[in-house]
């Protein structure tokens, strides 16, 4: 909440010269005067109000505008809020201007002046000398106004930054007297001398020193290995050193609790407190036999303690925000409990304490599938696929790097053949191997440059997750002697750089479609099981799985899996040849889902009756101008006359083959009715089976707008649109936030949604916060930099260049002859089988451009764009058979930092 040793304030030596001392009237908490000179009954009470900045005051009365948060918190609003009005009214007029008491007087100077500002209670006796602030003093004054028949009169003896340790330094306590325990003594001994002159109203009076309050603590705090454990035994000697000053043994005392941003204050902050508490009990000394009131009391004042959003001065903890209601309300303590010591009769004191705390919320999470219908496709499209899936931020804050949640998309697995029963055959399918191509758009733990924006990942897993591939040079892991997929990718795309991290989309993309495909092209030759160089080979098909997109700036094949990706397992399971998807066509049949792995939910403890809450960081779904959400569009499968036919013929010498998917070849799949959601609640330690659902269609019902498009209409009561300008991004709705378990005869009980309002209080979730978690940097990506290493031998023909992306990260990147990029010279291919598919990737640079239709385009919508960062041109002479590679990614402002901590 607060920088606090930031908040602490340097301490200065200050010279004073003292007033003479006169003799004056001095009372007890018994009433019985002490004299040293004649009584009179004309008199007046004295209480010296004492401490540092927040006894000085700087309670804001009526600041407003954007350097005052809007006027939140100050007096004037809680005078004008129906809640609180009854509380302050007494401290205004009835033409509404502030009320200036002519019982009650304030002296108060300030540490940079020769004078002192002197006259009735009203609003201003701070360092600030105007009518815009106050402290304790002000409502503290009503209330001992109110109770005495005498007047009244405030010396208060308050400077900002200044410590017990050291400023206040009584001399009981040893070393050097604190230079402002001598000014507090002067201040209090010199406004008793020139009272008859500077306050006419008290002339011919006698003074009686009736009490003394201590509101201090903050400059303590702040050293916490040398002032905190002595606060305690410094406060007491304070008191007691007072006392003696003054001849009042029995002078009442009044200890206010340090207050500040914290209801529970942590570490030596609680010290303080308790050492504030324990003095309060040490100066209750004994006295008469008969006396039955109190010598000392501590008031607590952290049940004052108001919100920071909720206070014209959010940044200032140290001064409890400038909150008008915290300042009115301490002084208000502080004054109730001078008056229990101080007047005969008064009631006794009781401390408003803060509620006891309710059990914190359980951290949890939101997780699971929404799941989309589909009919069946027939077997034979079985050489890929395309789609168009929506792109849009589903937290509205970037979670952190626990966040894992895909938007829509699918798994492409092998295809085996079926029995019977239309299950896998046993006999072709490998057992229980798993292994697809599953990635998509979405936000992922290894994810290093993350936004709100999702990003798109190729996300090749190889049997069983001994190895990923996320794209060109992006794997599992960061240990490039053991690569596990890095070297599966190759760049394709002379116009396309991609970022280790995933391809960017453009900031702000909000429900725009996000064209993208896998088609079995023959870059590669398919090869026996062999030696190269004296390392064993596995055979491999020729199924290069390119990666088409189809978006508002680009369009065309991008990226491939390399099939020495998915063979190289076999050298370790034999069992596995033939059957991965080097060899194996796709299984037209794919499960099309959104899967959500973690989103930061708190589950409130039971409340008194019984019932539970939680709340879910705050998730959106887009909608588009007829209030329709589009999820999904245009899911296709292909047969090989789509073109990968047309492609093995290009490239023995055939005609060339267009690129474009030809739709007579392709089966557009249509959306069945149902659908739904797995999407859960759960704390962190809740038990698998205690999982409860949430009741989805309750607010959020899947519907096939067109027979080939597919998302969801929203039941307005629970889901709300989001603030398209104040979020800066295209429309979208808010999902619910607050959700009741709610119990069901005979099943199991469900996750309704509820309305803020309907959530106690005492549970918390009001309060949550679901930001941004500061976290440790991300790390650069960084390619091997041996001189042998495949970036380096034969290395890139031009270079290096850098971009900077949407997402802050500065890609540096070099262009490669495309047979020479790291990935192919891992891809286990002799040199000559290498220059064979250069041959073949030159005829598609030429004959393949990027402004040309490769998918078909969608029906509905509009497209979403690249980051135009990632959008690149060859150098001149190298337009054809070269491929520009990443070989750093960074946040230069990081590695800055990282720089000079290792010089």
């Amino acid at each position: 909440m607060l920088k606090l040793a930031a908040a602490c304030i340097a301490l200065s030596t200050v010279t004073f010269a003292f007033a003479s001392q006169q003799p004056m009237t001095v009372v007890g908490s018994t009433g019985a005067a002490q004299t040293s000179s004649a009584p009179t009954s004309k008199t007046y009470k004295v209480f010296i109000l004492a401490g540092q900045s927040n006894m000085q005051g700087h309670g804001v009365v009526d600041l407003d505008g954007k350097d005052y948060n809007d006027g939140r918190g100050t007096l004037l609003s809680v005078a004008k809020d129906p809640k609180t009005a009854a509380l302050v009214a007494h401290l205004r007029n009835a033409d509404g201007t502030w009320k200036t008491r002519d019982d009650v007087f304030v002296r108060y100077k300030r540490e940079q002046d020769e004078t002192a500002k002197f006259g009735p209670l009203a609003l201003g006796f701070t360092p600030y000398l105007d009518q815009h602030h106050f402290g304790p003093e002000l409502q503290l004054g009503h209330v001992l106004g109110d109770a005495m028949d005498e007047p009244v009169l405030l010396v208060k003896t308050a400077w900002g930054g200044k410590s017990l340790y050291k400023d206040f330094r009584p001399p009981s306590s040893g070393g050097e007297v604190g230079p402002y325990y001598r000014m507090m003594i002067d201040d209090v001994r010199t406004a008793l001398d020139r009272a008859d002159d500077e306050i006419p109203a008290l002339a011919g009076r006698t003074p009686e020193l009736a009490g003394f309050v201590w509101y201090h603590g903050w400059n303590d705090g702040c050293e916490p290995k040398t002032a905190v454990p002595q606060y305690e035994a410094n406060l007491v000697h304070l008191v007691e050193d007072l006392r003696r000053e003054f001849a009042t043994p029995e002078l009442p005392v009044v200890i206010g609790e340090i207050t500040g941003p914290w209801v529970e204050a942590p570490g030596e902050w609680n010290t303080l407190r308790q050492a504030q508490a324990a003095a309060a009990a040490r100066v209750e000394v004994k006295g008469d036999a008969n006396r039955a009131k109190p010598l000392a009391l501590f008031a607590p004042t952290a049940a004052f303690v108001r919100e920071p959003s909720d206070s014209p001065n959010p940044g200032h903890g140290h001064h409890e925000f400038g909150n008008g209601e915290t300042y009115f309300l301490v002084g208000d303590a502080l004054g109730k409990a001078m008056r229990a010591l101080a007047v005969d009769g008064a009631p006794a004191f009781v401390p408003t304490l803060p509620p006891k705390p309710a059990a914190a919320p359980e951290k949890g999470e939101m997780s699971g599938y929404m799941l989309v219908p589909v009919e069946r496709v027939p077997e034979e499209f079985n050489a890929g696929f395309s789609l168009y899936a929506a792109a849009w931020p589903v937290v509205e804050r970037y979670p952190g790097s626990n966040f894992q949640t895909g938007l829509f998309g699918t798994w492409m697995f092998a295809q085996y053949a079926r029995g019977a029963d239309g299950k896998h055959d046993p006999n072709d399918k490998p057992g229980n191997m798993y292994s697809d191509i599953e990635g998509g758009l979405g936000w992922w733990r290894d994810t290093r440059f993350a936004t709100k924006t999702p990003k798109f990942i190729m996300g090749g897993v190889a049997p069983d997750f001994s190895a990923w591939a996320n794209g060109p040079g992006a794997g599992k892991g960061r240990d490039w002697k053991n690569p596990l997929g890095k070297y599966a990718v190759a760049q394709l795309s002379p116009w396309v750089v991609w970022p280790p991290d995933g391809l960017n989309l453009a900031q702000g993309t909000c429900g725009e479609l996000f064209g993208y495909g896998y088609v079995p092209l023959p870059l590669v030759e398919a090869k026996p099981a062999r030696e190269i160089n004296g390392q064993a080979q596995a055979a491999t098909g020729d199924n290069c799985w390119t990666l088409f997109l189809n978006t508002a700036n680009f369009k065309g094949p991008v990226a491939f899996f390399t099939p020495h990706f998915w063979a190289e397992n076999i050298l370790t399971r034999p069992e596995l040849a033939g059957k991965l998807l080097d060899t194996r066509a796709s299984d037209p049949n794919k499960a099309f889902q959104m899967e959500t792995q973690w989103v930061p939910a708190s589950i409130a403890a039971e409340t008194p009756d019984g019932t539970t809450f939680a709340r879910v960081a705050p998730t959106s779904f887009p909608v588009d101008a007829s209030g329709r959400t589009v999820v999904l569009h245009r899911l296709t499968s292909y047969t090989r006359a789509a073109l990968p036919d047309a492609v093995r013929a290009w490239f023995a010498g055939g005609s060339p083959a267009s690129g474009a998917l030809d739709p007579a070849a392709a089966h557009v799949q249509r959306f069945k009715s149902g659908g739904g959601s797995t999407w859960r609640i759960f704390g962190e330690k809740t038990d698998k089976d205690e999982r409860r659902d949430i009741d989805w269609r309750a607010f959020g019902s899947p519907v096939a707008h067109d027979e080939y498009s597919y998302g969801y209409t929203w039941n307005e009561a629970f889901v709300k649109p989001v603030d398209e300008a104040a979020e800066g991004r295209g429309p979208r709705v808010r999902l619910p936030e607050y959700f009741r378990l709610t119990p069901r005869e005979g099943k199991k009980p469900l996750w309704t949604a509820v309305d803020a309002k309907d959530v106690p209080s005492e549970t918390g979730l009001a309060k949550l916060r679901f930001n941004t978690p500061r976290e440790k940097g991300e790390g650069a990506y960084v390619t091997p930099e041996e001189a042998d290493s495949p970036f380096k031998k034969p290395g890139p023909v031009a270079g290096p260049f850098e971009t900077t992306l949407g997402d802050g990260s500065t890609v540096t990147y070099a262009w490669y002859r495309f047979a020479d990029q790291p990935a192919m010279l891992n891809a286990g291919l002799t040199d000559a089988e290498r220059e064979e598919a250069q041959r073949r990737v030159e005829l598609i640079h030429r004959a393949w451009t990027k402004e040309r239709e490769y998918i078909a385009p969608p029906t509905t919508g509009s497209l979403a764009s690249l980051d135009a960062a990632l959008l690149v041109t060859p150098p001149a002479g190298l337009e054809a058979g070269y491929v520009p590679i990443a070989i750093k990614q960074e946040r230069k402002q990081e590695a800055k930092r990282e720089g000079k901590r290792t010089k």
